[in-house]
């Protein structure tokens, strides 16, 4: 028996990168794909790029995206091109291949990753928990979920930043290979994101190779001509094709407005602004459950850096980056920061921002991870920060399940169903961390930070199922369920008066204008006459109940008959 064992083991340990990638293709399945197209798509921007996605597919306009039958010029194409791949590749374009290409992008950053952590730090154990570290944390599971652009644009900036930086670390010959890719990747984010896709990299790397005291490699004529050459060939067609078609149209809307004007004044471009540390708590709360173990490594490292700081003759020797380990927390801290103080300096601010910091910060968190598990580096600390992540998730499971014992009101109404999940939820809440104090007591320090991977697996599970769900339960449902009455009749026309434009109501409505009208004079003279001049068609017009009390005495709707009454809204349809 012990020969068996260890066999397996030196088979294992000669075989480690193949294993250690049926490892990650196993949890990314669990993590990412498992459960994927359970839940419907949600009504804030998912609808919207969905909807988007799926014109494109069927009027095989490839150059302008459209949405609800107008030109939709704000946004790149590549994340509609990757749906559109997937609904040729699925012949369908249902919710989970809707989701598809969001969490391939998802995945395709953790191998990345992987492979870069191994390489630069010459461990695959190191890889594998920088790997880890980031698939299981709360914000990247989260949006890796939501079918949106922001995944795509954090892989491929990440990979161009990876490239680049991995030059440092391999031999010279192929040195050129890795900028090459890099501008590849680049040209990529790009195509996913806009002018930010330079932005970013050229940032990151440009800071990162001043640190290295490397500039000159930035522009070396044998890296930089053929990478531009590819970065043009990548790029460039799309940007000559949409400016083709809309000349300055598309210029205003999508340079000026949405790059230049979001960015210096919110009240130019979306209305987005935010508080300068807008993004702080948001990277904390995001990066569970390494959270505790992050402020404690912040502290450590500001500590360090004073000492060092005092003790160096010049700012030039306390920059030193001599070994493989120093050039590597160098980089990430120079990529979590100038990407941090970036977004935090812009006008406009949205949650979603924060992903691109996240490889990052996986770096950084995995660095002192590996310490532990492969060095019993850090030991205190660790323990320390993984016994307090516990009894939060602890007194989570307990308030939660008190709560589903003793429902307020709105979870009775929204949520049905909470015993069974709360008795799952609550259970795996209480009963995880305990098993991860009782690897602390055991001092089996692979198993402890296999137990924050296999707490958030559980969590996201059962999101999947449970919590997910309910986020289109708050008025969503109706609205679908009324598009669905309103597209019966391929005749129909789709009116929504007095509330946001809802995207969801594409899903089942598709391939006809929906009319969205709000409630200014202008927009009420509008709404009486589509009501009044579609005599010849049945016209279906949604209103949310308190803005139908509002209006009712103005007599806007004499002409309409009541459909079906929801919670929210009112369909109704003309006489």
């Amino acid at each position: 028996m012990e020969q068996l064992y260890q066999k397996i083991k030196d088979i294992c340990r000669k075989h480690s990168n193949i294993l250690n990638v049926i490892i990650l293709a196993l949890f990314c399945y669990l993590f990412l794909f498992h459960n994927l197209g359970y839940y419907p798509l949600v009504d804030i921007d998912e609808t919207r790029y969905v909807n988007m996605s799926r014109d494109m597919f069927f009027l095989r306009d490839y150059v302008t995206p459209y949405l609800n039958f107008e030109n939709f010029l704000e946004k790149p194409p590549l994340y509609f091109w990757f749906n559109v791949a997937a609904y040729h590749l699925f012949n369908d374009t249902g919710v989970f291949v809707s989701r598809f290409a969001t969490a391939l992008c998802a995945a395709f950053s953790i191998f990345f990753t992987y492979f870069f952590a191994s390489k630069v730090m010459r461990s695959k154990a190191y890889g594998l928990i920088c790997a880890f570290v980031l698939l299981s944390s709360v914000w990247f599971l989260l949006l890796s979920h939501i079918a949106i652009l922001d995944m795509s644009f954090m892989a491929f900036s990440m990979a161009a930043i990876y490239c680049a930086i991995l030059s440092e670390f391999v031999k010279n010959e192929n040195k050129k290979y890795c900028w090459y890719f890099a501008y590849f990747f680049m040209a990529l984010s790009v195509l996913a994101k806009g002018l930010i896709g330079i932005i970013i990299p050229a940032m990151v790397v440009f800071l990162s190779f001043l640190a290295f005291r490397k500039t000159k490699e930035l522009f070396k004529p044998s890296n930089i001509l053929p990478g531009i050459l590819i970065f043009l060939l990548v790029a460039m067609p799309w940007h000559i094709l949409v400016y083709k078609a809309h000349g300055s149209i598309w210029f205003n809307d999508y340079i000026v407005k949405h790059h230049f004007a979001r960015f210096i004044d919110s009240s130019m471009g979306l209305g987005r602004k935010q508080p300068f540390l807008f993004y702080i708590p948001i990277i904390f709360a995001g990066i569970m459950p390494w959270s505790v173990s992050f402020i404690w490594q912040i502290c450590r490292g500001i500590k360090s850096a004073l000492k060092n700081y005092r003790a160096a003759k010049s700012i030039k020797v306390w920059f030193t980056s001599d070994t493989n380990d120093k050039k590597v927390i160098l980089f990430s801290v120079i990529y979590a920061l100038s990407t941090l103080v970036f977004f935090s300096i812009s006008s406009s601010k949205l949650p979603t921002y924060a992903l691109t910091l996240f490889p990052a910060l996986s770096l950084i968190i995995g660095y002192f991870w590996w310490g532990y598990v492969c060095f019993d580096k850090y030991t205190k600390n660790l323990k320390i920060s993984s016994l307090i992540t516990f009894i939060i998730f602890i007194i989570a499971g307990i308030v939660g399940a008190f709560m589903f014992y003793f429902p307020p009101e709105i979870l009775s109404i929204y949520m049905p169903k909470l015993s069974t999940f709360g008795n799952w939820a609550c259970i795996w809440l209480i009963i995880m961390p305990l098993i991860g104090c009782l690897c602390i007591i055991a001092k089996n320090r692979a198993l402890l930070f296999i137990s924050h991977v296999i707490l958030m697996l559980g969590v996201m599970l059962i999101s999947t199922v449970h919590v997910f769900p309910m986020i289109t339960s708050f008025g969503q449902n109706e609205l679908e369920d009324f598009s669905k009455i309103a597209a019966y009749d391929k005749s129909s026309e789709l009116v929504t008066f007095g509330f946001a434009r809802k995207y969801s109501l594409m899903n089942d409505f598709d391939k006809r204008i929906i009319y969205i009208i709000h409630t200014d004079s202008k927009d009420i003279e509008d709404f009486k006459k589509v009501i009044k001049n579609k005599k010849d068609k049945p016209v279906y017009v949604i209103i949310k109940n308190d803005t139908f009390e509002h209006f009712k005495p103005q007599g806007l709707f004499e002409d309409l008959k009541t459909v079906e009454k929801g919670d929210k809204y009112i369909l109704f349809v003309t006489k």
